[in-house]
């Protein structure tokens, strides 16, 4: 009781400190959190095996979705450049093919063949294909997809494509977590950082 007395004073601050610092700790947990935005779009789409691949078929997996065509003049090679840096951080953290994995969408089916795909996936460093669809289906289906994960699509006249360049970082139970905008102020770093907030979850 004389204990009490002679330190209660300090007992209640010390106390008042940890009640605070738990508080702190799990705001800034729940601020780290990327929360759940809507449920991924399901797909059927073939891999370069002509496996058949739907969004159930990788659940389980944080999923990193790019829709991009092979003979795209400009966006698409630096972010697939990008793609294959978070695929190597992948690798050495140990999360890659197993609880991780990159899906490339093709929205030019027509001449993105499995060889021009390969060609392609082989000239920027896609060194393993355990961890990395490179996905294709037919054309309209596949800008109807990219239209439901919020990607546009457009063909000229030519048969070129202009389409949106985005991620689109999808959780273990097929959520939506974040579209992440691909330009000059995204880095790998800030990729990888977003999809280490959802491999914790």
């Amino acid at each position: 009781m004389n204990v009490l007395k002679r330190h209660g004073f300090k007992i209640a601050i010390l106390a008042l400190c940890a009640l605070m610092a738990g508080y702190l700790y799990w705001s800034t947990a729940e601020e780290s959190k990327l929360p759940a935005l809507s449920a991924a779009p399901d797909y059927e789409l073939t891999d370069l095996d002509g496996n058949t691949v739907t969004l159930e078929d990788t659940n389980g997996k944080v999923r990193l979705y790019y829709f991009y065509f092979s003979y795209c003049p400009d966006v698409c090679p630096p972010t697939t450049a990008q793609l294959i840096q978070v695929q190597n951080e992948m690798i050495d953290q140990g999360h890659y093919g197993d609880d991780f994995m990159i899906n490339s969408i093709t929205i030019d089916p027509e001449r993105d063949t499995p060889e021009r795909i390969r060609e392609f996936a082989e000239k920027f460093g896609a060194i393993d294909f355990s961890g990395w669809d490179f996905l294709r289906g037919d054309e309209a289906y596949t800008a109807e997809l990219a239209k439901s994960y919020g990607v546009s699509v457009f063909k000229d006249p030519n048969g070129d494509f202009t389409h949106t360049n985005f991620f689109i970082l999808v959780d273990r139970e097929g959520q939506v977590r974040k579209y992440i905008r691909a330009d000059e102020q995204l880095t790998v770093e800030s990729i990888i950082e977003d999809v280490e907030k959802v491999l914790k979850d």
